[in-house]
């Protein structure tokens, strides 16, 4: 049996104060929870060994003991003793038990496993021979304190521990067009061996996701399914941007059209608009197409703006009469 320091386990001083021993605990758990962490054990070991100090320090009469305890054993190691002969760790544990719990505090025969529930690859209860030893517990129902807290809480307790354990979110991603995501689509996708239907809602945007409940997986054969986290990847064509439910293309003007004014048509998402170039039109230039954009995700009838960027083209190859008129234009101006 090793001594386990919960101070340094959870980074804090042992003049810590509720809070903070709170706030450290939260920060440790999520990231060493095992849905962060699927294939790591050391995280799994770490999130076991943080919700065992968390355990201690959060309850007043047990952290109470456990100072007055983890004390004694430090001094025990200096003096040599290895926990066989002379010095009977579990009577003077079983009897700091009884003297540290007194003032009004009820005691409750409970199985660890009871509460807690059985740990991934067959494990029992999560807490170390260390935790066992100061405060009981086990397979064999030891005596386990509690603030007056009944029997019939840690059942419930039990269960949700449980079914928490046994569910698991599953994530994946899936890329659609533009054009998918402007007018909504339904994937066929298989997860493990099981094929569904998933409807991807029109004006979604990159990155958001979906949850689908209950389609995850079950850590236990047979137990309750998480939810399928799905986020949407979507393939933006050239030229386009997205900024919110708006959508800018940038578009290609002749030099003589931007110059001399005229139409060009535009490919939206929802079919050819015709649009008319002023006269002198610089590059740079917006002009907005109104209701063209994208749908606003899951508001029936609302939509976005569309904005053309004119993008003048200057001609690359000019025929030596283009050369001249240039000259001419030039020396006009």
């Amino acid at each position: 049996m090793d001594y386990k320091n919960y101070y340094d386990i959870l980074g804090v001083s042992k003049d810590a104060g509720e809070k903070e021993i709170k706030k450290a605990y939260r920060k440790l758990a999520a990231k060493y929870h095992p849905d962060k962490n699927p294939d790591d054990d050391s995280a799994e070991e770490k999130f076991k060994e943080v919700g065992e100090a968390y355990e201690v320090l959060s309850d007043p009469e047990k952290r109470k003991l456990y100072d007055r305890v983890g004390k004694d054993w430090k001094q025990y190691q200096r003096a040599g003793g290895n926990g066989d002969g002379g010095f009977d760790w579990q009577q003077y544990a079983q009897q700091a038990q009884q003297q540290g719990f007194r003032g009004g505090q009820r005691t409750y025969r409970v199985n660890m496993e009871d509460v807690f529930g059985k740990q991934r690859g067959g494990q029992g209860h999560p807490f170390s021979s260390f935790f066992e030893t100061i405060f009981g517990g086990g397979g064999g129902g030891q005596p386990f304190q509690s603030r007056q807290q009944p029997r019939g809480d840690f059942r419930r307790q039990a269960q949700q521990q449980q079914q928490k354990a046994a569910k698991k979110n599953l994530k994946i991603s899936l890329t659609i067009s533009l054009q998918e995501a402007f007018e909504g689509s339904s994937r066929t996708i298989r997860v493990g061996e099981e094929k569904m239907k998933v409807k991807v809602p029109a004006g979604i945007s990159d990155g958001q996701t979906l949850k689908l409940k209950g389609k995850g997986s079950a850590t236990v054969p047979g137990g309750p399914r998480g939810d399928l986290l799905l986020t949407i990847q979507i393939d933006m064509p050239k030229n386009y941007e997205r900024k919110g439910s708006n959508l800018y293309l940038n578009q290609p003007v002749n030099l003589y059209t931007a110059v001399l004014g005229g139409k060009v048509t535009v490919k939206t998402l929802n079919g050819s608009v015709s649009l008319k170039i002023p006269q002198g039109t610089p590059g740079g230039k917006l002009f907005k197409l109104k209701g063209h954009g994208m749908p606003v995700f899951k508001k029936r009838g609302k939509s976005g703006d569309f904005y053309v960027r004119v993008q003048i083209e200057i001609p690359e190859k000019l025929s030596k009469k283009e050369k001249e008129l240039f000259k001419e234009l030039r020396e006009l101006r």
